[in-house]
């Protein structure tokens, strides 16, 4: 192994240099390009230190120009490499054919140095970025810079990027980057040089331990892809490599996002591919919620990766997350406000509760229902609807502690009817007193999926889909005291209560579940407060409640019993209601109707 700083130039002296196939996709996004930029544009410096790229010999073929591995230093060679070319394209045609022979012997290599053409792109990337990469450094020409948007490949956002930023400084201060990126005195890098000998997975290892990092997914596959090598040689490895990690999590970008999607889980987020491989971790056993963390995920994998003792097994681990890989992919998805919902779609219902609740402790359990009962669907569902009644029980009720949840994960990927056993735990009386101290979340999540299921009774309906997108709303304000009437009436259990009391009872029950409801927009901040004639009517051109009340449980609960003159809403009201309400959240998800309620039974 040697180290040496040099200059970008370096790389007119080497031949086609290659991203090996064990390396990740290009990542670096805007504050990336940007820190690169500014480095480059402080003139003060007399070095514009980049980093370090480790490289690595291929062995020679004859006739063919020399081959170089990056074994680290993709993100920052790539983006180099964009902004050379981003630069190129900014400048007149004048001085494009001033530069265009320095620029180019850096971007492209000469298999034929009689041809006057620039044809072989001196950097080969991977299957998933290849095309957006040959596009900038080939053809960026046909590159509509205003096509390009967030949802755009990160090579083509990199180059909108730096095609943006260069137009907003002189082709004076343009000249100057450009010599000072192509002069070799400039030495912007480290580049070490490994031999055949040296092993550049242990290395790679060696840097993600010291701080460069590498998500669990990538040391995983890493760990994976070099068994494989030295069980069936570097050839196959790569062809078992392409056959499957590649194809199932690199196919096309929109496959690479979705693995990329981070999902909410408590306080953090995690990649759709790192919460696939803890739950194949926690399945297959070697992963224990209740010893380890997410920090020893790479280092168990690796562990039991080392104990295989020959292909047969490897191929068939791999098989297996590929396995499980397809399951999870066709199952588990994120949520938008575009996305329609209906309550007779179990699964969707099950993970869009454990979204909004931002739960992600049971996808092993979900994931294994699904993979070993995938050709059972009743006992999928049997299975996947106890789990959502205990998450629904367990919130409004808490009872279990959210942190027994991974114990309970494990517990019940081993057993899986042991989730009964659980929801015995929970009494009826533990929900109908949480639903008289639910969140706004909870409140807002219990409502919506209440409406569903009224929907979904009622053969009349024929709107049975809705889309998340409602606020929830106090029908009498929290702050009461300003427009609202106080009339004591008598406490159904305590009968009259002094005046304290009284309006103790009056601000506990604003927080009931009966005093809450959704409505399709939120109301006018003035009208919030008002009282309850006022607020169902509006004022002024101000739109009350019966403007916004396109659901049932507002329409039928609130705004028709008013119309019909009841246009008291008091402590009874709100007891009331809640006592309705309850009996719904106890007939979803304490009784037998999800799994049983069709539409031919109602």
């Amino acid at each position: 192994m040697k180290a040496e700083e040099k200059g970008l130039k370096f790389l007119t002296m080497e031949g086609k240099v290659k991203i090996p196939f064990f390396q990740r996709t290009y990542i670096w996004e805007e504050n990336n390009w940007e820190d690169l930029l500014l480095e480059l544009l402080d003139k003060e410096k007399h070095h514009n230190f980049l980093g370090a790229i480790i490289l690595k010999q291929l062995p020679s073929v004859s006739g063919e120009p020399k081959q170089l591995e990056v074994i680290d230093g993709q993100q920052r060679l790539t983006t180099i490499s964009i902004l050379l070319k981003a630069l190129y394209d900014s400048f007149s045609d004048q001085v494009k054919q001033n530069v265009k022979s320095e620029i180019f012997n850096i971007l492209f290599y000469k298999k034929d140095y009689t041809s006057p053409d620039y044809d072989e792109i001196r950097i080969e990337h991977s299957l998933v970025d290849a095309t957006a990469y040959q596009k900038v450094i080939k053809k960026s020409e046909n590159i509509a810079l205003d096509s390009i948007d967030i949802n755009s490949h990160r090579i083509l956002r990199c180059y909108k990027f730096f095609r943006t930023k260069l137009n907003e400084i002189s082709e004076e201060d343009r000249k100057e980057l450009l010599n000072r990126i192509l002069n070799p005195y400039n030495k912007m890098l480290v580049v070490i040089d490994l031999d055949e000998k040296d092993d550049e997975q242990t290395i790679f290892d060696v840097l993600n331990t010291a701080g460069v990092r590498l998500t669990s997914a990538e040391i995983i596959k890493n760990a994976l892809f070099k068994q494989a090598i030295e069980f069936i040689g570097k050839e196959d490895a790569i062809k078992l490599y392409k056959e499957t990690w590649e194809k199932t999590f690199l196919k096309e970008e929109e496959t690479v996002k979705y693995w990329e999607t981070e999902l909410a889980t408590g306080r953090l987020k995690r990649q759709n591919i790192e919460i696939l491989l803890h739950s194949i971790g926690v399945i297959e056993g070697f992963y224990d919620p209740d010893k380890h963390t997410l920090s020893d995920l790479s280092r168990l994998y690796k562990e039991k990766i080392k104990k295989f003792k020959s292909k047969d097994e490897l191929k068939e681990f791999v098989e297996k997350i590929i396995e499980y890989a397809r399951i999870y992919r066709e199952n588990i998805k994120s949520f938008d406000k575009s996305d329609l919902l209906s309550f007779d779609d179990y699964k969707t219902r099950l993970l869009h509760i454990f979204d909004i609740l931002e739960i992600s402790t049971f996808y092993p359990f979900i994931l294994f229902v699904m993979w070993k009962y995938e050709n059972d669907e009743n006992k999928q569902k049997i299975l996947l609807n106890s789990l959502e009644k205990f998450v629904m029980q367990n919130v409004v009720a808490k009872v279990v502690p959210v942190k027994n949840y991974n114990k309970l994960c494990k517990q019940f990927v081993r057993k899986p009817d042991s989730i009964n056993e659980e929801l015995n735990k929970i009494s009826k009386s533990s929900i109908e007193e949480g639903l008289k101290k639910v969140s706004n979340k909870e409140a807002t999540l219990i409502l919506f999926w209440i409406e569903l299921y009224r929907r979904y009774k009622d053969l009349k309906c024929e709107i049975k889909e809705l889309k998340y997108t409602y606020s929830l709303e106090h029908i009498m304000p929290i702050r009461w005291k300003e427009h609202w009437s106080f009339d004591k009436v008598p406490h159904p259990k305590l009968g009259e209560l002094g005046e304290e009391e009284a309006e103790q009872d009056r601000n506990n029950k604003i927080y009931w579940i009966g005093n809450m409801t959704l409505l399709k927009s939120r109301l006018n901040s003035a009208l919030k407060h008002l009282d309850f004639e006022r607020k169902i009517n509006g004022e002024g051109r101000k739109k009350g409640i019966r403007h916004y009340a396109e659901l049932f449980i507002t329409k039928e609960d609130i705004v028709d019993p008013f119309d019909q003159g009841d246009k008291v809403w008091n402590e009874n009201k709100i007891e009331e209601r809640t006592n309705r309400l309850v009996e719904e959240f106890i007939e979803i998800w304490r009784g037998t109707c999800p799994p049983n309620l069709t539409k031919n039974t109602m």
